[in-house]
C-alpha cells in the first residue's frame, strides 16, 4: 500500500474505534496507560466531524480528562503521550505519537461536551473540572492487515 492509502486506513480507523488507550510517562518514567473516550469516532460524536475534517492530514486529537487527573501532572512534567486506536476484528492497530497541550477554550470544551458527563466533571463544561487535552502528532505507527508501517506527521 501506498503512504497515503496507509494514512486514509487510519484516519478510517480513528473514526470507527469505539475507544482509545491514551499513555502519559509518570514521574518515575513509567508509562501509565488508560482508556478514554475517542472524540473522532463518527458515531458517538457525529457533531465533532467537521472539526477533525480540517485536520485530516495532521491526525489531530482531542480528548477529555478532568482537571485533578494524575495525567495532568504527568503532562505538564512530559508532554510526550501517545493514543493507541483498534480494530482487532480488521487486524488493524494504529498508535499516534505526539505532544500534548491542557486546553481550557470555552467554546471548544461547548463543542466537545456530551450531556451526562457532569457525573465526571462537576460544574459542567465551563466548570474547572472539565479540560480538554490537545495531542500534536508526530507520527503513527502500526499493523495493518499483513503488515507494519510507520509514517511521520509533522
Amino acid at each position: 500500500m501506498t503512504k497515503q492509502q496507509l494514512k486514509t486506513a487510519g484516519l478510517e480507523l480513528m473514526a470507527k474505534a469505539e475507544l482509545v488507550y491514551f499513555t502519559t510517562i509518570d514521574g518515575k518514567g513509567f508509562p501509565q496507560t488508560r482508556v478514554m473516550a475517542n472524540t473522532r469516532n463518527t458515531k458517538h460524536f457525529p457533531d465533532l466531524v467537521e472539526l477533525f475534517d480540517e485536520h485530516r492530514d495532521d491526525y489531530l486529537i482531542y480528548l477529555t480528562a478532568h482537571s485533578r487527573s494524575p495525567k495532568i501532572k504527568q503532562i505538564k512534567a512530559n508532554p510526550k503521550a501517545s493514543v493507541y486506536y483498534c480494530q482487532p476484528d480488521e487486524i488493524h492497530g494504529m498508535m499516534v505519537a505526539g505532544n500534548v497541550e491542557i486546553l481550557r477554550d470555552k467554546e471548544l470544551k461547548n463543542k466537545i461536551w456530551r450531556k451526562g458527563w457532569e457525573v465526571y466533571y462537576p460544574g459542567g463544561p465551563q466548570g474547572s473540572a472539565f479540560i480538554i487535552l490537545r495531542l500534536t502528532p508526530v507520527f503513527a505507527k502500526g499493523w495493518y492487515k499483513n503488515g507494519p508501517f510507520e509514517f511521520q506527521l509533522s
